[in-house]
């Protein structure tokens, strides 16, 4: 079974040469990307010329679109490949690590995604950055990952059609990839590794703010149903409050949810996800179900204790308190199904 490794490289250092050695008796082919890191740089590709195949773009067009020219490589040059690994170049990932998400690609994985630990001295902002995307991830597409931003994934060669037509150019793309293998129903596996940074992770070239903005701001265009359903509920609400006040809240938050709900799946599968085969329709319209029931009982419970609260009010309280349950909820689901998370 051949497998193929896909490295993205801007500005890249020893830790290149350091990784491409240490794959060399793996068995596994080596395909890098250039990803415009210039002259300066390029006796260092030099150096692992012999070993791998090396491709170049001429300017820094992105991690993203790196890992697309790679990706576009294996369907069209390497039809024998059954499977390929997205490593990084600056050392974070380990050669065990790197193997045993082939390990499992080759027990017939279709996608593997590599979880790491975050113990002992991890930089603050890698600590904080990757609990504030667990959140808002979680909160926006309704699935919990202990780390979704890891570079070191598998796939197999299967699924390169596809993946070529994800969104995003630069780290956005690894988030939106992520969540289109999610709303197709592909079984994800997790596998988990330490989480290594050299130097404090001064060889990465993430900016904390920028790169995170990028990929908040791609992953909010692609969970744009969520917000429209979000947004349709509240005008729903609102006029609701107005015009009914209490007397039919109840059928009105019914109605609210089911149209809410109407409305992101026939959004998501006509516009966001039309370019895949969107398989999230069932999950998706049972948890709006339970989602708005609870909102329904919250907004009881807030009526029977303060009454003067408007619906509208008590509405958006509910979204307030139940949103970080929410994302509890599929926390504890998450370690229910991958039970070894914690396991090296």
């Amino acid at each position: 079974m051949k497998g193929i490794v896909l490295i993205p490289a801007y500005k890249p250092d020893e830790q290149l040469v350091t990784l491409v050695e240490g794959l060399a008796d793996t068995g596994l082919s080596l395909l890098i990307v250039d990803d415009g890191s210039g002259a300066e740089f390029a006796p260092v590709f030099e150096r692992v010329a012999d070993r791998a195949t090396v491709l170049t773009h001429e300017i820094n067009r992105g991690k993203g679109m790196a890992l697309k020219t790679g990706i576009a490589h294996i369907r069209e040059h390497c039809q024998d490949a059954a499977y390929f690994i997205t490593a990084d170049a600056d050392g974070q990932h380990r050669i065990p690590d790197i193997l045993r998400v082939r390990d499992e690609l080759e027990l017939g994985a279709e996608m593997v995604l590599s979880t790491r630990i975050f113990r002992g001295n991890i930089p603050f902002r890698s600590r904080f950055g990757n609990g504030l995307s667990r959140f808002v991830y979680t909160t926006l597409t309704g699935h919990f990952f202990l780390d979704n931003q890891s570079g070191l994934r598998g796939f197999a060669a299967a699924h390169t059609e596809w993946l070529l037509k994800v969104g995003g150019e630069r780290y956005d793309y690894e988030m939106n990839v992520l969540y289109y293998t999610d709303k197709q129903r592909i079984p994800i596996t997790t596998v988990p590794i330490e989480a290594v940074y050299i130097d404090g992770n001064k060889s990465s070239h993430f900016n904390p703010v920028h790169d995170t903005l990028r990929i908040y701001r791609q992953l909010f265009k692609s969970a744009r149903a969520s917000f429209f359903a979000l947004a349709l509920a509240e005008v729903l609400v609102l006029i609701a409050s107005l015009v009914f006040g209490w007397k039919y809240y109840v059928t009105t938050l019914a109605t609210v949810g089911m149209a809410s709900c109407t409305s992101c799946i026939l959004y998501n599968v006509a516009g966001v996800f039309r370019r895949i085969n969107y398989m999230d329709t069932v999950r998706t319209v049972i948890y709006t179900i339970l989602r708005y029931i609870a909102y329904t009982v919250f907004c009881q419970l807030i009526h029977l204790t303060v009454p003067i609260i408007p619906l509208f009010g008590a509405y958006n309280i509910a979204a307030i308190v139940l949103v970080p349950l929410e994302y509890l909820m599929h926390k504890l689901v998450f370690y229910a199904r991958y039970r070894d998370i914690h396991k090296s």
